[in-house]
């Protein structure tokens, strides 16, 4: 079985929305999707743009920002940073 990240729903949406290639959602609940760990472009540039929000890429004291860096920040903390 492939290994699989849990992650939360919305920096996921947001990376869509952005137009972003995102990694496929394997199964989903109402809070967090589940997206396969393996390496690829897509992973690389979705784990990318996690850390740039994370890392004050967006005003995280922004009030509509704030819940979308928590959730960058989270994606990071279950995916990890690009190597």
């Amino acid at each position: 079985m492939t290994k699989l990240y849990r992650i939360p729903k919305c920096y996921y949406i947001d990376h869509e929305e952005c137009g972003c290639e995102a990694p496929e959602v394997v199964k989903a609940t109402k809070q967090h999707y589940w997206i396969s760990a393996e390496d690829c472009p897509e992973l690389y540039e979705f784990r990318s743009r996690a850390h740039f929000y994370a890392t004050g890429g967006i005003d995280a004291e922004t009030p509509y920002l704030s819940g979308l860096v928590a959730s960058a920040k989270a994606t990071i903390k279950v995916i990890g940073k690009n190597n």
